[in-house]
């Protein structure tokens, strides 16, 4: 199965530029120009969506927020200066269904970020001791499951015994403490 494709923010170049609020603005005021020469009858309202995910996956919920209010805001104030009365009228019910559908966008794409930081997956086929259960490493460092998860996940192990090792390796015992009926 192939991976998703995205684009690696840890690169130095990437990963600042992503984080950068500026990036966001430039994105939005050359979107909001296009926007602004195309003239009242054709919107690119759609397009509003980029600046909006982007600045909430790479930066903060708020700032996406701020982003899905902010452009419908300005692009309402495009029919005022327009100056058509029909237009304004329209604009107040687009820029609210605008603000509505944006600042959704902006709460799931951040919820999936959160969700997408939380998981940490094992991956591909692990090298595992048939008897023992250690795992070979990259560095071929065979280390005990609990070690080699903990380390790759935010899993932590507690331990305890099933009722059937509990009668494997302590029936003996379990048996002298029963009390008769």
């Amino acid at each position: 199965m192939a991976s998703p494709v995205s684009l690696n923010v840890h690169n130095p170049c990437y990963g600042r530029i992503l984080r950068w609020r500026l990036t966001y603005v430039v994105i939005a005021s050359l979107l909001l120009i296009l926007d602004y020469e195309s003239s009242a009858l054709i919107q690119f309202p759609i397009t509003f969506v980029i600046p909006v995910i982007l600045a909430s996956w790479f930066c903060a919920p708020h700032i996406g927020y701020l982003f899905a209010v902010g452009m419908a805001v300005v692009r309402l104030s495009f029919d005022i200066v327009w100056d058509s009365s029909a237009l304004l009228q329209s604009g107040i019910v687009n820029a609210f269904i605008n603000v509505s559908v944006l600042v959704f966008i902006a709460y799931i794409t951040n919820k999936a970020v959160r969700l997408m930081r939380e998981v940490k997956v094992l991956q591909g086929i692990l090298p595992t001791c048939c008897f023992c259960k250690k795992i070979r490493d990259k560095d071929d460092h065979w280390k005990s499951m609990e070690v080699y998860i903990e380390t790759r996940t935010d899993a932590q192990f507690s331990h305890g015994i099933c009722p059937d090792c509990a009668q494997l390796h302590y029936g003996d015992i379990l048996k002298k403490t029963v009390p008769p009926h």
